[in-house]
């Protein structure tokens, strides 16, 4: 720790302001409100920059679309009560999604706890469920200590989100400066965690004895260079990669059918949580007698889905370092048989025989649009690196299908399942991709959620294309209730064929509107052009999304 090398009096929003500069945090996405009016004004002096939205969800959203891009903590900063609740889907969203969140609140005055203060809730215990943590400074002099803990609790072991309420009376507290100690830049960082020496020594046996190894690896470890690390380990092992990050699980399309894989591997490394996205690591899904291990940063969850051969209680980044030394010596060395090295071919040969089964679609001529002739279109004018949001819904599916596997950052609404992130997570990738184009595919029933949030595009020059599916309605809802309840039993189910480029257009957006195939292309290299935030309205055909089955 380090003094605050100030002196005379500071309050508790200068200090929190002065912990986010040091903490080399972001943009602070965010909506106004009363309780919060002091830490903009501090932000000032402490040049922070301040991306407001028009939904407090959206902030939300938007810290963590930043955050699984640049591997930072990503920061969203709402108002009390009405503005806490309406960030909650977006915070379970990061916690599903393994995305280091810190959501700062306001919150009433510590000498009005109990009694009914303005907008008073327990907020804390409200959000506890879906965070890693959850703090309430009582004096100014606690803020920067607990936000550097929040930040490192964030950042470390599996990472998600966490949070502080900042009551108003603590934010307007004076405290002697010189009295205040700030933490440096290093407590702010991730805590690593390694494993025993001789657990190493047991995974890599098993992993150098196993024919068809594979791991099912959780969405933070996808990212950064930890995932540039698990591929490494996999092109140098052969290990196969089933990544869990839908609500749909090992269903997912972009998995092309991977998932049906770990009942032929003969080793199963999980690094991911064994929920119903892996239907809980059953027997279906993974064959009595393989070898199971199971990475985790805390005990409490190995083995709770099923008995492991192997529980390892470290970080990921740890692991997957040893491993990949291990693998690049005994390869020089050529001591390593290499039995799995037909393993990772294998997958990727399924894989592109099963998207081959779609390709004709990518040129289709029909009327409506064809969701795929839409998907294959955007992918042919993007190149490796550039920003890929997937919301949810039917449309949202066949770009799944099309994207999984690329050399894309895919951010997706993760097992949550919640619909209307994509807007955001493609604005926040433009700040933390500059130099990438950002699309977010979304349905026409999702781009309702955040369609004010062109207007944050716009006044923030935030160059998001989005591509609205437009089939008047909710898809998914819609098929699923003629196929189960008969196609005179459809409720809710149905919207107007409205245009949302017009909406768009009117936030001071660029718009286009394509209802032919050939109209597409033209449309999308005008958007690119344009420099702007921009909405393309396809009118597409409603179709069921492929399956990964």
């Amino acid at each position: 720790m380090v003094t605050a090398g100030l002196t005379g009096k500071i309050n508790g929003a200068m200090l929190l302001a002065r912990t986010l500069r040091a903490s080399g945090a972001g943009p602070i996405f965010t909506l106004s409100g009363h309780q919060i009016l002091p830490i903009y004004d501090a932000g000032i002096d402490e040049q922070l920059r301040f991306i407001d939205t028009r939904h407090e969800n959206a902030a939300v959203h938007m810290a963590d679309g930043w955050a699984r891009l640049t591997g930072q903590c990503g920061v969203a900063l709402v108002t009390a009560a009405p503005g806490f609740t309406n960030a909650l889907t977006g915070v379970a969203t990061a916690w599903m999604s393994e995305s280091p969140v810190l959501l700062l609140s306001g919150g009433v005055e510590t000498t009005n706890l109990g009694r009914g203060g303005f907008q008073e809730m327990d907020q804390l215990a409200m959000i506890r469920p879906i965070v890693k943590g959850a703090w309430m400074p009582r004096t100014a002099e606690e803020i920067p200590a607990l936000v550097a803990r929040a930040m490192r609790v964030a950042l470390s072991g599996v990472p998600g989100p966490v949070h502080i309420t900042l009551p108003y009376d603590v934010l307007h507290q004076s405290v002697d400066a010189d009295a205040v100690r700030m933490p440096g830049a290093e407590q702010f960082g991730p805590l690593l965690q390694s494993a025993l020496y001789s657990q190493f020594g047991q995974l890599e046996s098993l992993l150098t004895l196993a024919e068809r190894p594979t791991l099912i690896a959780g969405p933070s470890i996808t990212r950064g260079q930890t995932g540039a690390g698990l591929r490494e380990l996999s092109e140098l092992t052969g290990l196969g990669v089933v990544v869990i990050d839908s609500p749909v699980g090992l269903a997912e399309p972009s998995l092309h059918g991977l998932g049906r894989a770990l009942a032929e591997s003969d080793l199963v490394i999980l690094a991911a949580r064994g929920d119903f996205a892996i239907n809980f690591l059953d027997e279906q899904t993974v064959r009595s007698g393989t070898k199971i291990v199971q990475i985790a940063p805390d005990a409490g969850s190995i083995g709770q889905s099923r008995a492991v051969d192997l529980g390892i209680v470290a970080d990921m980044p740890t692991i997957l370092g040893h491993l990949a030394e291990f693998a690049r010596l005994v390869t020089q060395t050529k001591e390593y048989p290499r039995r799995s090295a037909g393993w990772r071919a294998e997958l990727d040969r399924r894989r592109a025989a099963r998207q081959e089964r779609t390709r004709a679609l990518e040129v289709s001529d029909a009327v409506p649009v064809h969701p795929m002739r839409v998907t294959a279109t955007v992918r042919d004018l993007l190149a490796p690196g550039d920003c890929v949001a997937l919301d949810g819904g039917d449309f949202v599916r066949w770009a799944r299908w099309t994207f999984g596997g690329g050399p894309w950052e895919l951010l997706t609404n993760g097992k949550l399942g919640a619909l209307g992130p994509g807007l955001p997570l493609a604005m926040a990738a433009t700040l933390a991709r500059p130099g990438a184009k950002s699309v977010a595919f979304v349905g026409d029933g999702t781009f309702g959620f955040h369609a004010m949030e062109f207007d944050t595009a716009v006044r923030h020059n935030l160059p998001l294309v989005a591509i609205v599916g437009n089939d008047a309605g909710w898809a998914t809802e819609r098929h699923r209730q003629r196929e189960v309840y008969g196609p005179d039993r459809l409720v809710a189910a149905d919207l107007l064929p409205t245009r949302y480029d017009r909406v768009a257009a009117d936030l001071g957006a660029h718009g286009e509107h394509v209802e032919r195939p050939e109209q597409l292309r033209p449309a999308l290299e005008r958007a690119f052009a344009s420099g702007k935030p921009a909405c393309i309205n396809v009118q597409i055909a409603s179709l069921r999304a492929p399956s990964a089955g």
